[in-house]
């Protein structure tokens, strides 16, 4: 009685070999392919010099210092598991593993926007810290004594736009990053304002003390 459910089983095997064996091979293919892949996309991010650029900023210099990881890695790494990834997608759907097909088919949609985002924060970087360089030197020239820090905020202050914008390309919540961002610049604001007031009451004390002083003389001679 047991030979007929035997026979099944040994039929079911039998049967699953060949697409085994297909999805053995697709990994196999998938992981070669993956790892040139990925060391192709770190090869030219390389050569246009990317992880010189961020490392230019000081930002980026912090970053890189604290983790050592370099920006061309974490590429290499996305672009490797997005082969990966298909290929396991293959293999998942030869098998007719359809839950893990979808699965990894939505990862693979994120990945994209992953990538996106990351780009669009490196961007920032670069242009806040470009721009703000551009403020201080220009402020320098001007003679502006708090030209330091006025470059200073605005590069914070692109800093966390570009932060924004790339986790909102991620798809990730940025409600208390907004929050955050429209403090700051409220604080900038008022900061502005009052050190602007400031530097002008000690700039018109002089002016009103002489204009003062000349009208008590004028006074005087009458």
């Amino acid at each position: 009685m047991q030979i007929p459910y035997l026979s099944e089983v040994l039929r079911i095997i039998i049967a699953w070999i060949p697409k085994l064996a297909a999805a053995i091979v697709v990994l196999v293919i998938g992981w070669a392919a993956g790892r040139a892949f990925g060391k192709a996309v770190a090869y030219v991010l390389d050569k246009i010099g990317v992880d010189d650029i961020l490392r230019s900023t000081s930002v980026g210099k912090s970053i890189e210092e604290r983790t050592h990881v370099k920006l061309t890695t974490i590429f290499d790494v996305i672009a490797r598991w997005f082969v990966y990834l298909i290929a396991i997608s293959t293999a998942s759907d030869i098998l007719g593993v359809a839950a893990l097909t979808q699965i990894i088919r939505n990862i693979l949609a994120y990945l994209p926007y992953l990538a996106a985002g990351i780009a669009i924060i490196i961007v920032g970087l670069v242009a806040g810290d470009f721009l703000g360089d551009i403020i201080i030197d220009v402020g320098k020239k001007q003679g502006i004594e708090w030209a330091d820090v006025i470059g200073n905020l605005f590069k914070v202050f692109i800093y966390l736009v570009a932060l924004l914008i790339g986790l909102r390309q991620m798809m990730i919540d940025v409600t208390l990053l907004e929050v955050i961002i429209q403090y700051f610049a409220i604080g900038v604001a008022v900061g502005g304002a009052v050190g602007l007031g400031i530097a002008l009451g000690w700039g018109l004390k002089d002016i009103v003390k002489k204009y003062a002083e000349e009208k008590y003389a004028e006074q005087k001679k009458e």
